[in-house]
């Protein structure tokens, strides 16, 4: 049995542990009485409540949103603005020469290598020649030259005073024209043919090249004449060509500079080369009409005299000719293609004349009796004419002139140098003012050909 004070201490606590339970719900009941009884931190009149209850409330404006639909502006009548078109460009096919106006009587003021684009500024009436910017200045360039990339309809005819031409002779010749024509001249027909010619390069070296008169947008490199500055420069001191072409040979014969002398060698089609001879100073070497032979100026061996020499095209068999006279000078020469006669230039009696040597080099015979300044012979294929320079109408101006082989029936045709007739006779090439021309035997259809000088005209 348990005692008594274990009975009192169990009851004990057990009224502390009720005791203790009922504090804490009491403590509560408190807790929740007393945060009920806390005034709202929020509470409004009745009469303001009222007041916002009878004003209508704001309405919310939507946030602006992307339209999907594209705005199209209504049509006005402000034209669109058009584009610019740009001007027409010319490229050269060759080295162009640049002059100072619209024909080739114009002063030579620069060249344009090949490849070269320029805007066209400009054009001539007949639309031959364009203007261009040369180097900031204004400069024209033959347009046969070029290619050209968009339309010309446009560009301005730009007029330029020509320059001065020459007048007739009295004896009825043809008046001296500076500017290329198209006169149709329908039973003087144009044939093919090659036209070789001299070309002078930026660093005073010469070359040839060669083209055809109906397809002059094509011109062909050919032989190296000089490779220093200076090479050749004796040899073209007659302005006759250094360049003569063989249809029975079917070779070229041209003279090569180099220091003081030169040589004379030939190259057929197929690029090959046999040296001739070797002179100081060699002038116009011609062939003879059968290609077996070829007849040219040149000095002796101790660079003293002045000879007209022949020899065979495979350079044997050289001989002389003829040798200069007391205080002559030889200027140049051709070979009759019928007679094989000699005609060559001489100023044996004062001025510079052309005489005549016989087949066999014998009997020198003046022909001639300017007292002037005359090169640079060509005879005609039927060996019945002779074309040439002369500065008899005035002590500054070269013409060129024709004249019958026993020298009468004088012409002249244009102001030029260096004339070689066509193979068939019907035509003449000739250079002026660093280009190569070419007309018929009456001085018309003149039609420029290339930049360059001294032609020789073969055939195919």
């Amino acid at each position: 049995m348990a005692s008594r004070v274990e009975i009192v201490g169990r009851c004990e606590l057990s009224t502390r542990k009720i005791f203790s339970r009922i504090f804490f719900v009491g403590a509560l009941c408190v807790a929740f009485f007393a945060a009920a009884c806390q005034p709202s931190p929020t509470a409004t009149p009745t009469a303001a409540l009222i007041q916002e209850t009878n004003t209508p409330a704001p309405t919310a404006t939507p946030e602006p949103t992307e339209s999907l639909t594209p705005t199209i502006s209504p049509p006005t009548d402000t034209p669109l603005p058009t584009a610019t078109p740009l001007p027409p460009v010319a490229t050269t096919r060759i080295i162009v020469n640049v002059r100072a106006g619209p024909g080739a009587g114009f002063p030579l003021i620069g060249k344009l290598p090949r490849g070269v684009s320029k805007e066209i500024s400009g054009k001539s009436q007949d639309s031959q020649w364009w203007q261009i910017d040369f180097e900031s200045k204004l400069g024209w360039i033959a347009a046969d030259f070029t290619d050209v990339r968009g339309g010309t309809s446009g560009v301005p005819v730009i007029a330029v005073a020509r320059p001065p031409t020459s007048t007739a002779l009295p004896t009825g010749g043809v008046v001296a024209r500076l500017q290329p024509t198209a006169t149709p001249t329908a039973d003087i027909p144009l044939r093919e043919g090659r036209i070789y010619f001299v070309v002078k390069q930026d660093d005073a070296s010469y070359t040839t090249a060669w083209t055809r008169p109906n397809k002059k947008q094509e011109i062909f490199s050919d032989v190296t004449l000089g490779t220093a500055p200076g090479d050749l420069s004796s040899a073209l001191s007659t302005n006759a060509s250094p360049l003569d072409w063989s249809d029975q040979a079917g070779k070229l014969a041209y003279v090569v500079g180099g220091d003081t002398q030169n040589k004379l060698q030939t190259i057929d089609e197929s690029q090959n080369v046999v040296d001739v001879a070797s002179h100081g100073a060699i002038v116009t070497p011609r062939w003879y009409g059968d290609g077996n032979a070829l007849a040219y100026i040149g000095y002796d061996n101790n660079l003293q005299n002045q000879k007209i020499y022949i020899v065979n095209a495979d350079g044997t068999q050289r001989r002389e000719c003829f040798g200069a006279r007391s205080g002559e000078m030889l200027r140049g020469l051709d070979v009759s293609p019928v007679t094989s006669e000699i005609v060559f230039v001489s100023n044996y009696t004062g001025g510079f004349e052309l005489w005549v040597l016989d087949g066999n080099c014998n009997a020198p015979t003046r022909l001639t009796h300017f007292n002037a300044d005359t090169t640079a012979p060509a005879f005609s294929p039927d060996g019945t004419r002779l074309a040439f320079v002369s500065n008899q109408a005035g002590a500054s101006q070269f013409d060129i002139y024709t004249i019958h082989a026993d020298g009468s029936n004088l012409q002249r045709l244009i102001a030029g140098f260096s004339p070689i007739f066509s193979p068939d006779g019907n035509w003449l090439a000739f250079s002026q003012n660093g280009e190569v021309y070419i007309m018929d035997i009456t001085g018309n259809r003149i039609q420029t050909i290339a930049p360059g000088t001294r032609p020789a005209w073969a055939s195919e």
